[in-house]
């Protein structure tokens, strides 16, 4: 019951975090977009990625430390988890390091992955130390304390102190924005209200965890299985950093920074949306990694399709949404002129969907810790994804951009990491649950073609009244037409109790 009570609680307080940083930074963009131009959305979105790319020194070593809390924290070894966080810290601050001189280094290369103008009021240079800083400050101070919290399936702590800092923080840039117009003047509050992160999360959780301190040794045959685990990690987080940073560099370079603002008003909408799903991935994961330490291999698998299943539904009716509101929305936000074809939206949403349909698997591989398996897939979708991001750019401008990452997606990363999963820890064939996938898949289709056509009914000439009614058919339709397609199933029926159990509902 305690592992249940902290899922529902870290996803009623993850949502509300989740909120705050939806509704708060599209205000944001909209003030950008309408002050400032398309090109200084695109600018923070390129200095994001590139930091994204320079982050890669973190290695994993954040998860693999999580992990490898999960035993001491059943056992209640406190002096075990004080070695942890004390072996965290001293590589947190050497990777701080590394990210702060190697980001200095590059600076004279920014120049050459910007094609096109850069806003005539910008040093690119002074904008970058400061995304740069923002950056390494977590490193130097206290990000490493909330590997505690995670550890504990404690999430809720840390959505509320993220909650409470980055409103204010987009209060004051909101502020900013409209009383000067001035970049510099926004962006400033960000590495302060990372500084208050820290400070605020670091005193909760000496409060929480009088007993855990940061001291003592790690024994070093841990050390070692760490080392193995972190280089799997490392390479998961190339793969990663590919997919989400050089497709926004790629674009840049080649395409110009209107364009990729353009493409990140699309990816910001589809990465809230997988931000919310990723409330419940974050708060299972530690629930499922304390299942692997206590619970028969069956009894996983048999939980794995409950939640596949559960997952799925919700990915399925976000995917559909997807498909009806993406061009409603966003000609009501960003006009005609911002616009790409239905085209982009039909490859963003197979794009949606085929990073969700892979989630149950990673979360699996992550309480399992098998990375270390799992070394070749990333480094074999990374350079898959990088050389078809070039090679299509110049076939099919943005749009090649999506497609070769959902190539690689669909091609590599979901077969291949479903096969690791299953041959090292369910120890069993991977072909039925791919065929299940195959069939989630098929229903999409049906689901989201048949909301669709409803969605195109017109009610008025009045855009509002129409994307109102667009809205409630989303909200009905496609959760009726999951329910008639997967009735029959009975790992849908116990993701249906598992649903009722979380929001309360006893029978």
């Amino acid at each position: 019951m305690d592992k249940l009570k902290n899922t529902k609680r870290n996803i009623v307080y993850g949502s509300i975090n989740k909120i705050i940083m939806l509704f708060c930074p599209f205000v944001i963009r909209t003030i950008i977009i309408k002050k400032l131009g398309m090109d200084y959305v695109g600018l923070g979105s390129l200095f994001t990625s590139i930091l994204q790319v320079l982050s890669l020194a973190e290695l994993g070593f954040g998860s693999a430390i999580v992990y490898s809390m999960y035993k001491p924290i059943a056992e209640k070894d406190t002096k075990m988890l004080s070695a942890l966080v004390c072996f965290y810290r001293k590589i947190y601050r050497i990777i701080g390091a590394i990210i702060l001189g190697v980001g200095i280094v590059i600076m004279p290369l920014l120049q050459f992955i910007i094609s096109g103008d850069v806003p005539k009021d910008i040093n690119i240079y002074i904008l970058y130390i400061i995304y740069l800083l923002n950056t390494v400050t977590s490193y130097f101070m206290y990000a490493y304390k909330q590997s505690l919290l995670l550890a504990h399936q404690r999430n809720d702590v840390d959505s509320n102190i993220s909650s409470i800092a980055n409103l204010g923080m987009y209060v004051l840039q909101i502020l900013a924005l409209l009383l000067t117009e001035n970049y510099y003047a926004y962006i400033i509050f960000l590495p302060l209200s990372t500084i208050a992160i820290n400070i605020i999360r670091n005193n909760k959780v000496n409060k929480m965890y009088p007993d855990i301190g940061c001291e003592g040794e790690i024994p070093e045959e841990s050390k070692k299985d760490m080392y193995k685990r972190v280089v799997g990690l490392m390479l998961t987080r190339v793969c990663q950093v590919c997919r989400n940073s050089f497709d926004s560099i790629v674009i840049s370079a080649f395409l110009g920074l209107v364009i990729l603002g353009k493409y990140q008003n699309y990816y910001y909408i589809m990465n809230t949306i997988m931000g919310f799903i990723s409330i419940i991935a974050n708060s299972v994961i530690a629930a499922v990694g304390n299942n692997i330490v206590t619970k028969s291999v069956e009894d996983n698998y048999k939980q794995f399709n409950v939640f596949t299943s559960a997952y799925n539904w919700l990915a399925t009716w976000c995917t559909v949404c997807l498909l009806c509101l993406y061009q409603p929305f966003m000609k009501l936000w960003v006009g005609e002129e911002a616009m790409f074809p239905f085209v982009l939206v039909i490859l963003m949403c197979i794009y949606f969907y085929s990073l969700k349909t892979g989630d149950p698997v990673a979360i699996y591989k992550a309480a399992t810790g098998i990375y270390w398996e799992d070394r070749a897939r990333p480094v074999v979708e990374s350079l898959a994804n990088l050389g078809l991001n070039i090679f299509l750019v110049f076939k099919f401008g943005v749009y090649g951009v999506v497609l070769s990452t959902i190539i690689s997606i669909v091609f590599i990363n979901i077969p291949w990491s479903m096969n690791i999963v299953f041959k090292i820890y369910f120890q069993r064939s991977a072909v039925k649950n791919a065929l299940i996938m195959i069939m989630n898949f098929i229903k999409l289709c049906i689901t989201g073609a048949l909301t669709y056509m409803l969605c195109m009914i017109q009610l008025t000439d009045n855009n509002y009244i129409n994307f109102i009614y667009k809205i409630v058919v989303c909200i009905v339709i496609p959760n009726v037409i999951i329910v008639i397609l997967n009735f029959k199933s009975d790992d849908f029926k116990q993701a249906y109790v598992m649903f009722k159990r979380m929001i309360g509902i006893k029978k």
